[in-house]
């Protein structure tokens, strides 16, 4: 067979396939057989990367795993076989993660306290037990504890399953009810916790298909739990993320909105998915105030007007309860403490403060101590470029606008999610001497 016959073929065009011959072409240049542009143009299009980045993954693939720095001299069928087995690998993935999807844009910042996300299934489930064991057994949802032979089984609806337990202790995920111990199950009808503490970071983003195709851009809460709900991010840096979107069909407009992870999420810090010229669009000083995108971003003379216009009223318990508007604002900051401060509100017990000037007077940002554990609040930008800043840096701003009363006048505050420093409108901290509040006493 002549190995670069392939080469000199006609375009290939799949009857079936939506690509255009420009997007083939794309692919099969400058030296991919046919079968390799289908593959690569298929995988394009379900996933929304561009060509050139399929192209390259595949490069990387063969590299890698078959050692071939020159894919121009292999034969039509290995090349063919290779795509087959990058691809079909990936597509594998993928479904294995449950219906996860890929989000891509950036975090802006991350809630203040943890939440336990299964508090209302086990209210739930323990009064269905309560009303009728027998049916929250048959149900699937709870089994029961019971002592045998020494060591605890528990009872559901497939039966009675040995565990490796001592019975002369509580069991592992046990929920007592009266006298008996009843547990919240896994799919496979094993134990299962009984609290998954999360936290919600916010993203700003959208699915990598729609984002990059449509430019379609929105607020996300992105639910993490576990150990994760404490991992660090870099805010404003873009970047992907596997997530489970809304479920079709829901109707609790929070839930809208919210993104769930799997144990094992991982964050790709990335802006190759978009093309090279648009890049700089991501970049938080005009990714974050891209009023044509979203309606996040306040200019910090107007936050009194944003609060008095965006604000939601709810009842909780008969009490009527105001909440502020999410915003992004910029400022320069007056004063500012980086080390931690006491503080009995807050759930880590301790928080941050910064002032930034406005025409109308300062506003004061609180920033809780979650935010300061795992978003480097005081450090400008990432990577090699990232230093610890100073006062009188100009810094964007995430977070929950409220007012408060200051002698009988209202005043504008935030309470910070994220904070982000460009490095050119960030004064470098001079190293050593007291950053404390100590320091003004």
């Amino acid at each position: 067979m002549n190995k670069m016959s392939w080469k000199e073929e006609d375009e290939y065009i799949d009857a079936e396939s939506e690509s255009t011959g420009s997007e083939v072409e794309k692919a099969k240049s400058p030296t991919f057989p046919p079968a390799v542009a289908k593959r690569i143009v298929a995988y394009s299009n379900r996933t929304g990367k561009d060509v050139e980045e399929v192209k390259t993954m595949y490069l990387n693939y063969i590299r890698k795993e078959y050692g071939c720095t020159d894919h121009t001299v292999e034969d039509e069928d290995l090349l063919t076989d290779w795509a087959e087995q990058v691809f079909v690998q990936t597509r594998k993935e993928q479904m294995s993660s449950s219906g996860t999807s890929t989000w891509v844009g950036c975090f802006l910042g991350v809630a203040d306290r943890k939440k336990d996300r299964l508090t209302n299934i086990v209210k739930s489930n323990l009064k269905l037990y309560k009303d009728d064991p027998n049916d929250a057994i048959s149900s699937g949802r709870l089994g029961v504890f019971e002592k045998d032979g020494g060591l605890w089984s528990v009872r559901t609806k497939e039966g009675l399953t040995p565990l490796d337990e001592q019975a002369d202790q509580e069991p592992t995920y046990g929920i007592k009810v009266g006298s008996e111990y009843v547990c919240l199950l896994t799919r496979k009808g094993m134990p299962s916790p009984s609290t998954r503490m999360g936290r919600y970071a916010y993203f700003l983003g959208g699915e990598e298909g729609d984002f990059v195709k449509n430019g379609s851009v929105g607020l996300w809460q992105v639910d993490l739990t576990g150990e994760n709900a404490d991992m660090e991010l870099d805010i404003g840096r873009p970047c992907k993320i596997p997530v489970i979107p809304p479920r079709e069909g829901q109707t609790n407009d929070f839930f809208k909105t919210v993104l769930g992870t799997y144990s094992n999420f991982e964050i790709t810090y990335t802006d190759e998915f978009v093309k090279e010229e648009y890049r700089a669009l991501l970049q938080p000083m005009n990714y974050w105030t891209d009023d044509e995108n979203h309606e996040l971003f306040v200019a910090l003379d107007d936050v009194e007007e944003a609060f008095d216009n965006r604000k939601t009223k709810t009842n909780i318990d008969g009490r009527s309860i105001t909440y502020g508007p999410l915003i992004i604002t910029k400022g320069t900051i007056n004063s500012m403490n980086s080390e931690p401060r006491d503080s009995e509100y807050d759930p880590e017990g301790f928080n941050y403060f910064m002032s930034l000037g406005s025409m109308n007077g300062d506003v004061d940002c609180w920033i809780p101590g979650a935010v300061g554990k795992m978003t480097k609040p005081f450090t400008a930008h990432w990577g090699e470029q990232a230093f610890d800043y100073a006062e009188n840096s100009t810094v964007l701003l995430f977070g929950r606008l409220g007012m408060k009363d200051r002698d009988g006048l209202m005043s504008p505050k935030i309470t910070v999610m994220g904070v982000y420093g460009h490095p050119r409108r960030c004064r470098k901290r001079a190293s050593g001497g007291d950053t404390g509040v100590g320091q003004f006493e």
